[in-house]
């Protein structure tokens, strides 16, 4: 799932634009989830771009916070992650 300070509406066409097969959420307006992990932007009132692997238990198994103009994290690199929880 993608989390973001969009409002649900915002989300909804965004998800639907990109055709995305997962839910994207909304952390709008108590953005809660982004300062419970650590990346929210309090100035901008955003997320830093970021990517979480949680395992059935709810234990972060995997964490990359981006600095800003780092490149995204690929797909590949994120597989691999996944696969060392196999």
């Amino acid at each position: 799932m993608g989390i973001s300070a969009n409002v649900r509406f915002s989300q909804q066409a965004f998800a639907d634009f990109l055709k995305l097969n997962y839910p994207l959420l909304t952390d709008f307006p108590g953005l809660k989830t982004m300062a419970a992990y650590g990346v929210l932007n309090t100035e901008r009132k955003l997320a830093q771009r970021s990517w979480f692997i949680v395992d059935k238990q709810g234990i972060v198994r995997y964490k990359k916070v981006l600095a800003p103009k780092e490149p995204l994290v690929s797909n590949e690199t994120l597989i691999e992650e996944l696969k060392k929880l196999n």
